[in-house]
């Protein structure tokens, strides 16, 4: 077996600070093995709203259970308006362009969306439903009549340049999470992780008549379970990892490793207090509904989750959301900064998740507290093009 390791403390120290990882090589492929701290320390994104879309005024812009956003490569708009199932298309000054799609379960229709992508080259708009299937529309809205039917449940997914769908799936018995790579008819190319994800439930006691009790189940997630996460760092170039050890694997077309990133973190044990705010949220929540809990079942792991998501911007960084340090709702969430090459850049905080980062924007949508509105935010990063990509020259 070939081993080698090759510290890099102090090359860089000339051109900047010095990055104090090092880099494994094991059976040819390389780790990179960051410290704790960054290379640049803590960074703050210098965001300016300069766009919202999203009113009651006008039906093209009233927007109900939003779950995804894409722009495609002209800097147009697409929102996955799931509760009206319908993809909106605005310009890249939020004006309303377009509707694609309608509700049904027949072709070109959609039932319940959940997630959408751009293909980046063909400008084919990808969205799939909880009917296990991705419809595909060209760039003029037109439904394409080829449907991807899929074996499992896709909860993410991304496209690389010859149209293969890269998602993350659920097998619901027994509850399996995958990472794979599956081809543009549906078949499963490639499966790069597979984990168990724990189900927690609570039993309720609905009602008795005579001397029967009958009795159901709400199914729920405690927010401290690891996951696998996926993103897409370029269109041959991926990125997973499982978040109960702060390890990312980038991946080619052909899922072969090119590079794994690590980084040294002290795992954080889940207090008791928190287990405790966390039963106590539960039963509270099935109380407003009016029901009864009779026993609550909760898989708690020994330590918190190394991280939340994985998010890419256009420039090949990879940001990975850390867990936070307070389930406080006004607490700014963190992120791990990384280029393409594995380096830990930067640590920065943001007020909100960041759902697609390009071209010195970040995109976003939220909820108004007090109407419950729908919108999504798209903000100018000032300091974009200060944000450094790396280390000069790279290790």
């Amino acid at each position: 077996m070939l081993f080698f390791l090759i510290y890099l403390t102090n090359l860089y120290g000339q051109r900047g600070p010095a990055w104090k990882g090092r880099i494994e090589i094991k059976e040819g492929v390389k780790a990179i093995i960051n410290p704790m701290e960054p290379l640049y320390g803590e960074l703050e994104l210098e965001l300016v709203e300069d766009m919202s879309i999203g009113t009651d005024k006008d039906v093209n812009c009233l927007l109900y259970k939003i779950r995804d956003v894409d722009i495609d490569t002209d800097g147009f708009i697409y929102v996955l308006d799931s509760g009206n199932n319908r993809i909106q298309v605005f310009d890249n000054t939020g004006k309303y362009f377009r509707t694609i799609g309608k509700e049904g379960q027949g072709p070109g229709e959609l039932n319940a969306p959940v997630r959408l992508q751009i293909d980046d080259e063909t400008g084919h708009i990808f969205v799939t439903d909880r009917s296990r299937r991705i419809l595909i529309f060209d760039k003029e809205g037109k439904y394409i009549d080829q449907d991807i039917h899929l074996s499992d449940y896709l909860l993410d997914f991304h496209l690389d340049s010859n149209g293969c769908i890269w998602g993350k799936f659920r097998l619901l018995v027994p509850t399996t999470h995958f990472i794979k790579k599956v081809s543009p008819t549906g078949k499963a190319v490639k499966t790069l992780a597979e984990m168990p994800y724990p189900i927690n439930r609570a039993i309720l006691s609905h009602s008795t008549t005579g001397n029967t009790a009958y009795m159901g189940a709400i199914v729920f997630s405690h927010g401290y379970e690891s996951d696998l996460y996926l993103s897409k760092v370029d269109n041959h170039t991926f990125v997973y990892g499982y978040s109960n050890e702060y390890k990312l694997f980038e991946v080619n077309e052909a899922g072969e490793i090119l590079l794994i990133i690590r980084k040294r973190e002290t795992p954080r044990e889940i207090t008791k207090d928190e287990r405790e705010q966390v039963i106590h949220q539960i039963r509270q929540d099935i109380r407003r509904r009016g029901r009864i809990v009779s026993e609550i079942s909760i898989d708690f792991p020994k330590y918190t989750p190394h991280y939340y998501s994985i998010v890419t911007d256009n420039r090949g960084r990879i940001y990975v959301r850390k867990n936070p340090p307070s389930r406080d709702l006004n607490v700014s969430h963190e992120y791990d900064v990384f280029n393409k090459e594995g380096i830990y850049l930067y640590k920065i905080r943001l007020s909100s998740y960041p759902d697609v980062i390009k071209e010195g924007h970040v995109y976003t949508w939220v909820a108004a507290e007090d109407t419950g509105e729908e919108q999504i935010k798209r903000y100018k990063i000032r300091n974009w093009e200060h944000i450094k990509d790396g280390i000069y020259p790279m290790p």
